[in-house]
């Protein structure tokens, strides 16, 4: 029997990086509409669930109840523990950003200059108290749920996972095996982040990291999936789906003009040219892309190396679903491909801990 081709629908459950949005229309709702839908297959929504923020809505609740008329925090915590109640996955998401933020006239003020959990803390003793916080929120959620499961996985802010020497082990030391922070190919250097992973594992779907989620360690204890993606143009990226999904009504319009400036298209037709004609990857998104394209993509991905998990990851964020229509469409195409199947990130780390296990005799 051909072992199935494992899909993994993650959805990073924030509002938008700057501040702005709003939790109910945002988060809650449409995270809320994905995990129906995949209920209607028999599938899990691993929700990558964005504690720094959460805990900053808490910190103000107050004014953020004058400014906004509900609890977010309230509302954020009941959808975790419902969520986790009808058996889909939360896993940590953290954008540092959030840490020491303030909430005036209604309106975030982040922390920009600190992007990485690294950049944080001094010492490796301080990461790893401040992991095991956030881990213990989500693992919270769960209990509240009545479920045995525990957090499992990891995904950085805005794919800030470079420098991760200490995020890393602060990972390995309370249990946390799998990081998916990364798309190959990706660079980014800017007066805060600085990210370059070109060098990372062409022919591999995952692997085994320590220092940095670019460089694979066979002796490492944390393992990086990263989000399946493509290396293309940026004129691929124009497409009709795109362009509603960051561009439509349901968007912040400061978030839109300043999702333009950090592009630095330009304003010569030069200019614009050499910007579409740059390569770049192209991950594989949920709310970016069509149903059709999707199944394309995930049926003519090469196969895994032969003993591999045969995983790809989809990533998709609450904020820009919009679509539910072609989501279930394409859910019912996966249901109906016998050599597809969806899963979550707590069974492929499940499944990572055997290996692990059988390989070196413990985790």
């Amino acid at each position: 029997m051909i072992p199935k081709r494992q899909l993994v629908l993650t959805v990073d459950h924030e509002i938008f990086g700057n501040g702005s949005g709003d939790v109910r229309r945002h988060v809650v709702e449409p995270t809320g509409r994905m995990a129906d839908i995949c209920e209607k297959f028999g599938v899990s929504l691993t929700v990558f669930f964005e504690v720094e923020e959460y805990l900053a809505f808490e910190r103000e609740r107050e004014a953020i109840m004058v400014a906004w008329g509900y609890d977010p925090t309230a509302e954020l915590r009941a959808q975790a523990v419902d969520l986790a109640k009808r058996g889909h996955d939360l896993q940590l998401h953290l954008h540092p950003e959030w840490v020491g933020s303030s909430f005036i006239e209604g309106r975030w003020l982040l922390r920009p200059e600190r992007p990485t959990v690294d950049s944080l803390f001094e010492t490796q003793e301080e990461v790893s108290v401040y992991i095991g916080e956030r881990k213990a929120v989500i693992d919270g959620f769960y209990e509240a749920a009545g479920s045995a499961r525990r957090m499992s996985a990891y995904r950085c802010g805005a794919f800030c996972a470079q420098p991760g020497r200490k995020l890393l082990r602060a990972l390995a030391e309370h249990g946390i095996v799998i990081d998916s922070s990364l798309v190959k190919g990706m660079v980014r250097q800017d007066e805060h982040v600085h990210l370059d992973f070109i060098g990372a594992p062409v022919d591999c779907r995952h692997w085994r990291v320590s220092e940095d989620v670019a460089v694979e360690d066979t002796a490492g204890r944390v393992t990086e999936i990263p989000i399946y993606s493509r290396m293309g143009r940026r004129v691929q990226q124009l497409t009709p789906r795109r362009l509603m999904a960051k561009f439509s009504g349901n968007i912040p319009k400061e978030k839109q003009r300043e999702m333009v400036k950090q592009l630095e298209i330009g304003r010569t037709p030069a200019s614009v040219l050499r910007f579409l004609a740059q390569r770049f990857p192209i991950k594989l998104d949920f709310h970016n892309m069509s149903s059709g394209q999707m199944l394309r993509w995930i049926r003519n991905a090469p196969p895994a190396p032969e003993g591999d998990l045969d995983v790809i990851v989809l990533i998709g964020h609450s904020k820009e679903h919009r679509d539910d229509a072609d989501f279930e469409r394409f859910l019912a195409a996966v249901a109906a491909d016998p050599a597809l199947e969806v899963v979550s990130m707590s069974e492929i780390a499940e499944r990572l801990r055997e290996r692990m296990t059988d390989c070196c005799g413990g985790p």
